[in-house]
């Protein structure tokens, strides 16, 4: 990872940022700080978007796989905020969302128009308003369950063919790998943010291939139960979200990643 200092910009809507929701839900804004970000934001290698690909070596090529990608920074990145505050890691919780450095909304509107997709700013704003005002735990979840439906939506929108859709968990177990190896060094967690990167993009991977197991597609049912079988046991690199320790051979992230690039080329 690079370390060029640049301006965080927070996982939320165009003009909706974590500060000020903060001063909505009664909280000082003095309380909750936002904190430099140490890493750089770089390229996607495809389409000039913003995100972690580029730096981390994976090659995306243009397509509605590069969207669907885009997209699971997003729901890894509000994945881990939800679970964080549900384990009663509230703090955590609002400086993952001040600290990430992968989901830009203003990243995304472009293709949000080109694929005239809905767009999810209100379920967003929702969801950071209860991480901010301490909402109850049931009010989280609802507020997330919300948000992923809409996720969904957006990703439903862009018509992805089938390769495309497995690409993009590809992409994501792949940028997991890259996250696990930029944040734990010799099993120790160094740079949290990262391996909690790393945990998001693969439970959204996980996710998004049970999708597809339980739909009604034949080869998509395939695909999705074959990568899910890739990704077996690879929870076992996650101790915790606030582990010090976790392993010292995250290897298989990376296997899994390339098998799951074999079954989507195998795909239409």
């Amino acid at each position: 990872m690079t370390t060029e200092n640049r301006p965080v910009r927070r996982v939320t809507p165009r003009n909706v940022t974590l500060a000020s929701t903060l001063v909505v839900a009664g909280f000082a804004v003095a309380d909750l700080a936002p904190v430099a970000n140490p890493l750089a934001a770089p390229a996607l290698a495809a389409g000039g978007e913003g995100g972690e690909a580029g730096e981390a070596g994976i090659e995306m090529s243009d397509g509605p796989s590069v969207f669907l990608t885009q997209l699971g920074y997003f729901e890894g990145t509000y994945r881990i905020a939800a679970t964080l505050f549900l384990e009663g890691n509230q703090d955590a919780a609002r400086e993952h969302l001040e600290m990430s450095h992968h989901a830009f909304y203003e990243d995304i509107e472009e293709a949000l128009t080109h694929y005239d997709a809905p767009g999810f700013s209100i379920e967003a704003d929702a969801f950071l308003h209860a991480i901010a005002n301490d909402a109850p735990d049931a009010d989280v979840t609802a507020t997330l369950d919300a948000l992923l439906a809409a996720l969904t939506r957006t990703a439903t929108a862009a018509q992805a063919p089938a390769r495309e859709q497995v690409l993009a968990i590809r992409n994501l177990v792949a940028l997991a790998a890259a996250e696990y190896e930029g944040g734990v060094d010799e099993g120790r967690v160094e740079v949290a943010i990262e391996y909690r990167d790393s945990w998001g993009f693969l439970e959204t991977a996980r996710h998004r291939a049970q999708l597809l197991a339980d739909g009604a597609d034949a080869n998509l049912v395939k695909a999705g139960r074959d990568a899910l079988e890739q990704m077996d046991g690879l929870e076992v690199l996650y101790p915790g979200l606030t582990a010090d320790t976790a392993s010292s051979d995250p290897s298989s992230l990376a296997g899994a990643a390339a098998w799951i690039e074999i079954i989507a080329l195998r795909l239409r």
